[in-house]
């Protein structure tokens, strides 16, 4: 990853191609073909340059929040992350969109303002169609001492029989058995669709046991808050 220095601006780019864009992006010299979400807490939007298209991705909420700001001094912003995470998803071998770009404009040491901007992965949402596809694809994860982070069914993209990794926090998996089981549930939840994995073991009675412990929680502090408020 190649950093460079635009007056306020911190620029990470894989190669020339990221260079390109930027400087496109930064004159306005594109087209934006189509926006997936525009809302307070992102904007991301397919943007053409010289006929190719880009995912262009803001992390709004995450660039306006004080915390999140001062947090970005020492590990930099979400669009920076995102980078960095996606190219070590690609390097590991996993099919992803190819990072080319991301940018932080900086106060005072502190980024205020983000973006990121990855290739168009032309597929569709995982659904429940593609659960066998995309389980197998979860154990590799799984297998190689990593966890997806947010393995939701809708963020695992398909394209030609191939499953893409896509908004995944992608972490080393410091919770063994509890880690791989919960995100099992989890894309069980997500697709509203029994699922095969390892229902017999220790792991999955116990992260059972946490999830109902949960949501009890919650629902206790749900009643107590009510209460308070009368």
């Amino acid at each position: 990853m190649l950093k460079i220095k635009d007056g306020n601006k911190n620029i990470y780019v894989q190669d020339e191609k990221g260079r390109y864009i930027y400087e496109n992006i930064d004159k306005g010299s594109y087209k934006t073909f189509k926006v997936f979400k525009d809302d307070q807490r992102s904007y991301v939007a397919l943007i053409e340059i010289d006929g190719d298209r880009y995912v262009y991705k803001e992390p709004r909420e995450k660039n306006r929040r004080g915390w999140q700001r001062f947090l970005s001094i020492f590990r930099g912003s979400e669009s920076r992350r995102e980078f960095k995470n996606i190219k070590k998803i690609v390097d590991l071998g996993f099919n992803s969109a190819i990072p080319y770009l991301a940018v932080e404009i900086k106060k005072n040491g502190m980024c205020v303002d983000s973006y990121y901007v990855s290739s168009f992965i032309d597929g569709h949402d995982g659904t429940v169609k593609d659960i066998e596809i995309i389980s197998e694809e979860l154990n590799k994860i799984h297998q190689l001492g990593f966890l997806h982070g947010d393995s939701h069914i809708a963020n695992f993209m398909i394209k030609d029989k191939k499953v893409y990794i896509i908004d995944t926090k992608f972490m080393y998996n410091k919770y063994g058995g509890f880690g791989r089981i919960f995100e099992f549930i989890y894309l069980e939840e997500s697709c509203c669709k029994s699922i095969s994995y390892d229902k017999d073991s220790i792991y999955y009675k116990g992260a059972m046991l946490l999830k109902r412990y949960l949501l009890w929680l919650g629902d206790f502090k749900k009643k107590i808050r009510g209460k308070n408020r009368r």
